[in-house]
């Protein structure tokens, strides 16, 4: 999958990997609650999306 790509099920089925929440993703991976796609682009981008937690984090 692509940033550009379609979230295909869940809370935020519909937008774009790109706009879905890193928590949300991290959440599902942990939970390993995701398909084989959506589990590849967590692993493809996990070092950005732990980054946009420690910043969101940091903004609270």
């Amino acid at each position: 999958m692509e940033d550009t790509d379609i979230m295909p099920y869940g809370l935020h089925k519909g937008k774009q990997m790109q706009d879905v929440p890193a928590e949300y993703l991290l959440l599902l991976y942990e939970e390993e609650k995701c398909t084989e796609p959506v589990k590849e682009y967590i692993k493809d981008n996990l070092q950005v999306l732990e980054i946009e937690i420690e910043r969101n984090q940091k903004n609270i």
